[in-house]
């Protein structure tokens, strides 16, 4: 079962501030069967996500509706900070883009479903990345998230005082969506992820308002990331979010689609058509994974 590593707060008199709900004995046994928790950036993504996985797991009847109703009801409207809807026993969850948006869910979240008393729950982030080295279209499952310094681990700050943490994904779960994507024929590979707390300078990025850097110098860095750490894409989160799920002693997976490689040029030249369906593959991969458990 999950439990919260906090002496100071009593679970039954918490507020989730960011998600717009407490503690309550409907909110225990709505929630008591989730098994699976799959976040993404965007609020519209994860809405598109929950639908997708309502027909692929055929309406199961353990979702939450609005009242009268077959549309999935989004749980944390009222904060206006994220989107939560409940499909059978898994969620689908907006985190907002970059690190700080991100823990500040997971914290929630994990109270959420400590209260509820879960067990045997995985998180999941899906979405978009930049590749480093590879076919833009490919799918990554995230071994490890790396720091922009290149650091194999996050960073914590506490009172003024850093700690690291380990940033390993879940070995077993990575293994089960690489066969998933393996059965619906899915261009997949495992790396590690680079996060970076921006889009643009952290990333290495020439297209910025600002740039204090050369074309030469971002190689340099972007290569010595791919060739040195075995890191495969860039994106804003996993560093931080994997390290969160293993103090919390959850199982982690990050499965992103690169839509550019970053070794070749910064902007995403794919149709509009195309940037769509790449999108779409971590969703495929991830309900497949799903369905399968159920």
């Amino acid at each position: 079962m999950l439990r919260v590593n906090n002496p100071y707060i009593d679970p039954a008199e918490e507020r989730w501030y960011h998600l717009g709900f407490g503690p309550s004995d409907e909110v225990k046994v709505m929630f008591h069967d989730v098994k699976f928790v799959c976040m993404g950036g965007k609020d519209k993504r994860m809405e598109e996500y929950a639908k997708y996985l309502h027909q692929v797991l055929n309406e199961p009847e353990n979702s939450v509706y609005e009242e009268g109703t077959k549309d999935l009801r989004n749980l944390s409207a009222s904060a206006g900070r994220y989107c939560m809807y409940k499909v059978g026993s898994a969620l689908s969850v907006s985190h907002g883009m970059g690190m700080p948006s991100f823990q500040i869910l997971l914290n929630e979240l994990f109270k959420l479903l400590a209260y509820a008393e879960c067990e045997d729950v995985s998180f999941i982030r899906l979405g978009t990345s930049g590749g480093l080295g590879i076919e833009p279209g490919t799918t990554v499952v995230s071994k490890q998230g790396y720091s922009s310094m290149l650091k194999p681990y996050f960073t914590q700050v506490v009172c003024g005082k850093e700690t690291n943490y380990d940033s390993m994904c879940d070995e077993s779960l990575r293994s089960q969506l690489l066969a998933c994507g393996k059965r619906l024929g899915t261009k997949m590979v495992a790396g590690n992820t680079m996060s970076c707390n921006g889009f643009y300078e952290e990333q290495g990025r020439l297209d910025g308002a600002m740039c204090t850097f050369t074309p030469e110098e971002k190689m340099a860095f972007l290569r010595k990331a791919h060739d040195e750490c075995g890191i495969v894409n860039i994106e804003m989160e996993t560093n931080m979010f994997a390290a969160m799920c293993n103090r919390f002693q959850v199982k982690s997976a990050t499965v992103c689609v690169t839509v550019c490689n970053r070794m070749n040029g910064d902007a995403v030249l794919t149709t509009e058509d195309g940037y769509k369906q790449w999108e779409r593959q971590p969703m495929e991969v991830v309900a497949e994974l799903i369905k399968s458990s159920m």
